[in-house]
């Protein structure tokens, strides 16, 4: 009911560049848009290395506020072959000839699952869901552990991993259930999570991203080993923060038999000893912000797995997308490993790519700036 002939109109015309400009003019003569000039006040890191890169071409960048509040929309200004030229646009700058009917939908698990399915590209199983009678089912059809999540919503809010029993699947229904309606049941890919980004269907940064850890060494419990790893963590990589919620995620993997956790020792967990050499996750989120790391892998990234994520990035048919997609091992082909992706992101966070904690940097932006034609 969303994709009809007036909506299709509408769509296209606030795609177009002058349609923009045309509604900035209004709010600038109303007093309801104003501009920040200073990209020091910008908040959003993905903005802000687009913003510099458009300083050293020579765009004037600036940020648009709704009543003198940020909203992640911005102007550019520019010269194209001696013609002064603006663009308006919300997150990052897409051409007029962006599909945004495929824009609107790559952002819904369920249905990037059904297109990449389709294509017979590798996804994990599992299914979309609203009751948890219909959870059960596809929980009983699929391999454990079985991951539980929102079908909207990114940055893993609201998901629970390893899940391995239906008393556990009764938790993480109701608190993906919170976020959305519809539920995400899925067997759970186990490998570090990468974010494939790329701009106009080149592949420009394979991010790897790990969840907070502790290696054991025989000697400390993992309340200690958390303490040690807060003390001499790298700049930039938040503390790691224990709760009920990580409490809870580590005695998850204890029913997983990969990982070597005895019974006993489970009361209370975080007193638990690692051995020398174990390796214990701590959350389902990854990256800095959790106290967990990343690294740019896209130099040793095999070809096969570069050739697929460009092929996905065909079937989304959008200009700008990132992708989450988990592996064991980054270096060897898809073809050789249990792996897949779990969703696509319409608005990809590029400074990801451009401030790893390990790894070369790449420069992303460069290549929204070159998409757009703006040199």
């Amino acid at each position: 009911m969303f994709y009809n002939f007036v909506s299709g109109w509408i769509k296209k015309q606030s795609a177009k560049i002058s349609f923009g400009i045309f509604f900035v003019k209004i709010g600038l003569a109303l007093k309801i848009l104003s501009f920040n000039n200073d990209i020091s006040q910008c908040k959003v890191p993905r903005a802000k290395v687009l913003w510099q890169e458009a300083i050293r071409r020579g765009i004037e960048m600036r940020e648009l506020l709704l009543f003198g509040k940020p909203f992640d929309c911005y102007i550019a200004s520019y010269k194209q072959k001696a013609i002064s030229c603006q663009l308006v646009f919300s997150g990052l700058p897409r051409s007029e000839e962006s599909n945004n009917s495929r824009l609107d939908l790559m952002d819904d698990k369920a249905v990037f699952k059904l297109w990449l399915e389709k294509e017979k590209i590798p996804v994990s199983k599992g299914g979309s869901v609203w009751s948890f009678n219909q959870a059960k089912k596809v929980f009983k059809r699929i391999q454990k552990p079985v991951i539980v999540k929102p079908r909207a919503g990114s940055r893993g809010r609201h998901s629970t991993t390893f899940v391995d029993t239906e008393a556990e699947l009764r938790k993480a229904f109701k608190i993906a259930k919170k976020l959305c309606f519809w539920v995400m049941v899925e067997e759970q890919l186990l490998g570090p999570v990468y974010r494939a980004t790329l701009i106009n269907f080149e592949l420009c940064g394979v991010l790897r991203g790990d969840p907070p850890q502790v290696m054991g060494d025989g000697e400390n419990s993992i309340r200690e080993l958390i303490g040690i790893k807060n003390r001499e963590k790298p700049s930039g990589v938040n503390d790691i923060v224990i709760d009920e919620g990580m409490g809870r995620f580590i005695e998850r993997q204890i029913s997983n038999q990969s990982l070597n956790f005895k019974a006993q020792t489970l009361n209370p967990i975080f007193n638990y000893i690692p051995k020398r050499g174990e390796i214990v996750s701590l959350s389902e989120k990854i990256g800095l912000n959790y106290g967990g790391s990343s690294r740019e892998d896209y130099e040793i990234c095999h070809s096969d797995n570069k050739e697929l994520f460009v092929a996905t990035a065909k079937v989304v048919s959008d200009p700008i997308v990132g992708f989450d997609f988990i592996i064991p091992d980054i270096t060897k082909s898809w073809k050789e490993q249990r792996c897949g992706f779990i969703e696509a992101n319409s608005l990809p966070f590029i400074n990801l790519h451009h401030y790893p904690l390990l790894g070369k940097p790449r420069n992303v932006a460069a290549k929204v700036w070159d998409m757009m034609g703006v040199q």
